[in-house]
């Protein structure tokens, strides 16, 4: 049996972090950049190793859920750039979402251990507090690395999650 760990922020209580160096930075996504960001999602959780017996479902509803979002004016997503190269995306839901972190922060294997994945979840914890989210939820595989290290910060607490999270609907 699968467990799963639902994590909250609230999000006013969010630190605001410094930027990035350059050349890296973190913005909210173009619509150009939907396929750069499609790659990162698939390719993040490819190579992790706790999502491998659920990657197909996975990679379906992450497809599914950029193009969604995508597919408003101004997506609801934050990237994180090497020069021009998206290295890592967060795909985020408004405020009526039961999951507003609908992807996690993900980064490219390459570019892990680096404080990346920290740093855009406190730029997608500031971004849903601007979307007027007073408690932000994401969830995740309950001993999986994002679970153990990323989601904690910023004040993340967990609950048990006894439903089954990738038939939450990504609005």
């Amino acid at each position: 049996m699968i467990s799963w760990l639902c994590f909250e922020w609230q999000t006013g209580k969010v630190p605001e972090t410094g930027s990035l160096v350059a050349p890296l930075v973190i913005r909210q996504a173009e619509k150009s950049e939907e396929e750069g960001v499609g790659k990162v999602l698939k390719s993040a959780f490819a190579v992790d190793s706790g999502w491998g017996d659920v990657n197909r479902t996975v990679e379906s509803i992450l497809t599914s859920a950029t193009e969604h979002v995508f597919a408003e004016p101004a997506p609801h997503c934050l990237v994180v750039l090497h020069g021009s190269r998206v290295i890592g995306a967060s795909l985020l839901a408004d405020a009526n979402a039961e999951n507003h972190l609908i992807s996690g922060p993900c980064i490219l294997h390459e570019y892990r251990n680096r404080g990346l994945a920290s740093a855009l979840l406190a730029a997608s914890l500031g971004y849903l507090a601007k979307l007027d989210v007073k408690a932000a939820r994401g969830f995740t595989r309950a001993n999986s690395i994002t679970a153990r290290f990323i989601y904690p910060k910023f004040g993340g607490t967990s609950r048990p999650f006894d439903g089954d999270p990738l038939k939450v609907e990504a609005d």
